[in-house]
């Protein structure tokens, strides 16, 4: 519980400074969205769990939810990323870091018993 709250803090504070420092926002407006963007999200687990879901809805829920996150990656940090890398020093570190994020979410997929058929 602790490292959640630890988590949402800094990503909380990451989204404000996001906000106000590389959108260019005011304080009120970056405190309103990111507010807003919170609610959204409890708002979502809510509805969630008042609807029975079947397995076939929950998956299509999480395809669309990642797409989302590859297409931030993709329309965003990419083209970032390619702005920072100016030799192949630099790529590989990048690719390191990649795959020290991506190798984690393999390894606990690799016994995932939820999505085993009956």
């Amino acid at each position: 519980m602790l490292a959640t709250l630890y988590h949402e803090i800094a990503q909380e504070l990451a989204d404000f400074f996001l906000l106000t420092e590389h959108a260019n926002l005011s304080v009120p407006w970056a405190l309103l969205l990111n507010f807003a963007s919170g609610l959204s999200c409890t708002l979502g687990g809510i509805l969630i769990l008042a609807f029975s879901l079947t397995n076939e809805a929950v998956g299509i829920i999480l395809g669309v939810a990642g797409g989302v996150y590859i297409y931030v990656a993709a329309s965003e940090c990419v083209p970032r990323i390619e702005l920072a890398v100016r030799n192949t020093k630099d790529r590989l570190i990048s690719l390191g870091w990649f795959c020290v994020g991506a190798i984690p979410i393999g390894l606990v997929l690799l016994n995932h018993q939820h999505c085993d058929s009956h």
